[in-house]
């Protein structure tokens, strides 16, 4: 909710000049709602910190960790040996099939995918609806 506020700031400035006139207490105002937004992202970052915390000291390697590891591996596959396999196939004019090629989009989707699962759960945590 913070980076939303912190997003959504600017706008609150706008509707604020709109609805008090005064421009000394207009800006009393901005300043206090600036004041709350920064405090709500410190909150949100310091819970994130001990939640990592927390996460580190399990020493648990989940699914996320295997399918994020999947997803270095099968995108180092298609950047780096793949096209390496290839070019040495290439230069030695072996008579040998070269190795497949990847599409790494399925990669990427799942990988933003996972980031996104995570921060919403990272979310939830903070938030203690879910433990």
């Amino acid at each position: 909710m913070a980076p939303l506020l912190g997003v959504l700031a600017p706008l609150f400035g706008t509707v604020i000049d709109r609805l008090i006139p005064d421009t000394a207490e207009a800006e009393k105002v901005k300043l206090e709602i600036a004041a709350k937004v920064q405090t709500a992202e410190i909150e949100l970052a310091k819970a994130q910190m001990e939640l990592a915390k927390e996460d580190a000291k399990s020493g648990k390697g989940g699914f996320r960790d295997w399918a994020g590891k999947l997803c270095i591996f099968s995108l180092g596959y298609a950047w780096l040996v793949s096209p390496l396999l290839q070019w040495i196939i290439a230069l030695t004019g072996a008579d040998v099939t070269p190795p497949p090629d990847i599409d790494p989009s399925a990669q990427y989707a799942m990988l933003t995918g996972m980031l996104g699962l995570a921060g919403v759960r990272s979310y939830d945590l903070v938030k203690g609806s879910r433990k």
